[in-house]
């Protein structure tokens, strides 16, 4: 695959380039890359970690100290392009920021390709645009308590509709929302904070749901709705309405993504001189 060799080739360039210049990387330093590697691991305590990184090393055939010198020549490659390239960086200009800003409204509007846009621009403003639709678009903060049905069949059902309904009475009598969440609620991760799901805007949630909630108000208590997961109970805290995605809110977001681009395009810059003074064989496994 071209792409794949031409990244490796570049990742190459920049290693060789960066021991030429001596550039310096110390022991704390890999040290912090490899924590940062560790992280990614689904590991539980910091000793899980550490056996997961040593069994991707002996799958690699690989020893820590070779991990070490290649975690090195990241750094120092990385470290390289930050010195050389953030330098000639410059702020982007208003009227550049003011023209990205338009064209992220107009696809908010429109969602549909400006004539002459290639398609990985078009991409690039649609997430943006979608990003940005979720910042301002109407959002409730939620609590809600879930109960599941044991079976699915329909004694399942009807036994987890009982003890919603249980709850729910419970609630209409004055009882504490979050500590029946603690007590009741079967979704684990929401349960412990008190049945708290934190900001959702339409679409997030199931639709049975949505139809609901957007039209409830601060305080709140829904009957049981339900879903594929079970019956949940919903409280509505707080609701943000809906606003325009103005200049102001969108300025710095927007500069920063132009100053990523303008870094990307002199890292490619600086990449294709180091290419065209290098050497490049590659050599094709018979």
């Amino acid at each position: 695959n071209k792409m794949v060799m031409d990244k490796l080739i570049s990742e190459a360039l920049l290693r060789q380039k960066a021991q030429e210049m001596k550039i310096k990387i110390y022991e704390r330093q890999i040290d912090d890359g490899i924590a940062e590697i560790k992280k990614r691991f689904p590991a539980k305590t910091s000793k899980e970690a550490d056996d997961m990184l040593f069994q991707e090393l002996n799958k690699q055939n690989m020893t820590m100290s070779e991990f070490r010198e290649k975690i090195k020549r990241d750094l120092m490659a990385r470290k390289l392009v930050e010195d050389v390239i953030r330098s000639k960086v410059k702020d982007p200009k208003e009227e550049d920021i003011k023209k990205y800003y338009d064209t992220v409204l107009s696809i908010m509007n429109n969602k549909a390709k400006p004539e002459n846009m290639k398609e990985e621009d078009f991409q690039e403003y649609t997430n943006v645009a979608n990003k940005f639709k979720e910042l301002i678009s109407e959002r409730l903060r939620l609590r809600h308590i879930l109960i599941k049905p044991e079976t699915n069949d329909i004694v399942g059902k009807n036994k987890a509709l009982e003890l919603a309904n249980k709850v729910k009475s419970e609630l209409d009598n004055g009882a504490d929302f979050e500590d029946l969440a603690a007590k009741y609620s079967q979704d684990a991760q929401s349960a412990s904070r008190g049945g708290d799901i934190g900001y959702v805007i339409k679409g997030m949630l199931p639709k049975e749901l949505d139809d609901v909630v957007f039209k409830m108000c601060p305080g709140d208590i829904s009957k049981p709705i339900e879903t594929q997961f079970g019956y949940h109970i919903v409280r509505v805290d707080e609701k943000r309405i809906a606003q325009k995605l103005k200049y102001e809110l969108a300025h710095d977001d927007i500069e920063n993504i132009i100053r990523q681009n303008i870094f990307a395009d002199e890292v490619d810059k600086y990449v294709n001189e180091l290419r065209a003074k290098a050497k490049i064989e590659i050599f094709n496994d018979k």
